[in-house]
């Protein structure tokens, strides 16, 4: 009996053994996947932020060409990269999104060139009018920091480069405090709002210039608890811009907050830790993730990001002969299917930087470097993952059957617009030629030319367009915009210039740069109040006047004071 349970048990041991060998001979087959290279920005960068806002796809920061700081940004629209300044230069900066995008927190990155230091410096972007409006400083100096947005529109700060790590909060306006401190410092963390209003944080933490295991979790309403897998998995280092919402897998509706995140061990192994609250589990896949190609050997470099509409995860890789990989898995269904695809070599494809999805759920890749900080790329990648082909409105090829549709029905529009103008113009010259010749007016013409009249003068100055005006210069702030100009507002509201100019003179009774300096005033009034050391040259160019002098001229006729004098004033 006990001969034939040892026999039993040796045929298992070796099915086993041939089971796993077959397994790890057999790798998964890669598929090659079709890669468009979109136009480059205008700047190399790395260590940037990403992100769509707008509907627009937007870089912030980072570092250039010999590891210099950038304090620009670039967004892409109609076709090609459009550059503009930003407040700070953010290199490993964090950013979180706002207002469902209205609003985009920009803040911290490293204070010299060659990623050195870290800085205090905040700054909001707003989207509708391309502007950047530096508000604030962090509580701690921070470089490679994340932040989540918590139900109450307050965001939550942690991460650090080389220590000096802690909780902070922003309170959606303008300042910046001091939460709890936490059991370590951590780069690029994981910062995951769970059940409950809790928020958990975990990462890799860097020690003798390598990653290593932190199985220590902290939390924003508890204590630090302790996770054994995290001894043996080693998350991948957070280089997204917004982790919470891009490795999302659950259903806050339901209550449901569940994540994927990619993760390595020290054996070289790669694979995905689903979290669901406070409870961390390796996902079980069909078969072992390949690390291993007929290429040669795959990098994997990034963070998970989640398509949810496909239910899938994808991170990014490469080999030594610059071959991008992506793989992807399905993480709703067990075990998880996984799919490897692969390009041919590409020599300017960047590592280590943001992956972003484009409204077809393909991915793009911006920038980022070959393993040289002092060569970061300009390079743009778009990778079709979804099998629908190339986003066409990223490549700037052609129009599809919708835009063609919307195109012929704006045109049809503009034609029937033309002919009416045309037919009211006709009618007021009959009119007036019949009163200049003392003919009787056809009362039912003049009637429709007043009602037609007085439906323009609504539509064009009434009070609708007012409060439009007001909430671009109130909410979105345009007034700060240097280089204001009044078809700079007819254009993010859809009307004409005069339409503009018109309602401004009619509704307030002034000019367009009277009521423009009228609130840049107000604004540099504020500003001398919470910030009485600040230079009045900074105060005026902080206000959105274009220079010293113009802001001088339009405080004294404004006030009959000087800056200076009305500060006096205040103080006593």
């Amino acid at each position: 009996m006990s001969s034939h349970i040892i026999i039993t048990f040796f045929l298992l041991t070796l099915a086993s053994i041939s089971w796993g060998q077959s397994t790890e001979s057999t790798p998964l087959k890669p598929k090659k996947i079709n890669v468009v290279r979109l136009p480059d920005m205008n700047i190399p960068r790395a260590s940037h932020s990403a992100f769509y806002a707008n509907g627009e796809l937007m870089v912030v920061g980072g570092h250039t060409s010999g590891f210099v700081l950038t304090p620009t940004a670039e967004y892409f629209s109609k076709g090609e990269w459009h550059i503009i300044p930003t407040i700070y230069p953010h290199d490993n900066g964090m950013m979180v999104m706002l207002d469902g995008g209205r609003r985009i927190l920009i803040a911290g990155g490293h204070e010299k060139n060659l990623g050195i230091g870290q800085t205090f410096e905040a700054e909001m972007y707003h989207p509708a009018t391309h502007t950047f409006d530096g508000f604030g400083c962090l509580d701690r100096k921070r470089a490679m920091a994340q932040g989540a947005e918590l139900d109450s529109g307050r965001v939550l700060i942690l991460g650090n480069h080389r220590g000096n790590d802690a909780f902070e909060m922003y309170d959606g306006e303008r300042s910046f405090s001091h939460v709890k401190e936490v059991s370590t410092w951590r780069s690029a963390p994981y910062l995951l709002p769970i059940s409950g209003g809790d928020v958990i944080a975990f990462g890799s933490v860097w020690r003798n210039e390598r990653v290593t295991s932190c199985d220590t979790v902290d939390r924003l309403k508890g204590k630090p608890f302790r996770v054994p897998l995290l001894n043996e998995w080693i998350p991948i280092v957070n280089l997204q811009s917004c982790l919470a919402s891009e490795s999302f897998i659950g259903n806050k509706s339901t209550g449901d907050f569940t994540y994927i995140v990619a993760a390595k061990n020290d054996s070289g192994a790669f694979s995905f830790i689903r979290i669901h609250d406070t409870v961390f589990t390796l996902i079980k896949t069909v078969c072992p993730v390949p690390t291993h190609t007929e290429f040669g050997k795959i990098r994997y470099l990034s963070s998970a990001v989640v398509d949810t509409n496909a239910r899938r995860a994808y991170v990014i890789g490469d080999d030594t002969m610059h071959r991008a990989y992506v793989l992807a898995i399905e993480y709703d269904k067990h075990p998880a299917p996984l799919t490897l695809y692969y390009t041919d070599p590409l020599p300017e494809f960047g590592n280590t930087t943001p992956i972003l999805f484009t409204p077809n759920g393909n991915l793009v890749i911006t920038g980022g470097i070959n393993n040289n900080n002092f060569k970061p790329l300009a390079s743009v990648w778009l990778l079709d993952v979804s099998g629908k082909g190339e986003d066409i409105a990223m490549t700037k090829r052609g129009m599809t059957w919708p835009w063609v549709v919307i195109g012929l029905l704006l045109a049809g529009g503009m034609v029937i617009f033309a002919v009416r103008k045309m037919m009211k113009n006709e009618r007021e010259k009959e009119v007036q030629n019949d009163h200049e010749e003392g003919k009787p007016v056809n009362d039912i013409s003049a009637h429709t030319l007043h009602e037609e009249t007085q439906k323009d003068n609504e539509n064009n100055g009434g009070n609708e367009l007012m409060n439009r005006i007001i909430k671009l210069m109130e909410e979105e702030r345009f007034y700060l915009k240097p280089d204001l100009q009044i078809i700079h507002v007819a254009e993010a509201l859809g009307v004409h210039r005069n339409t503009v100019s018109s309602c401004i003179n009619s509704q307030q009774g002034c000019t367009f740069s009277q009521f423009v300096n009228e609130y840049r005033l107000r604004h540099a009034k504020q500003l001398m109040c919470d910030n009485p050391d600040m230079k009045i040259s900074v105060v005026g160019l902080e206000s959105g006047f274009a220079n010293e002098r113009s802001f001088f001229r339009s405080f004294k006729a404004a006030t009959d004071m000087t800056p200076g004098e009305w500060m006096k004033r205040c103080e006593n």
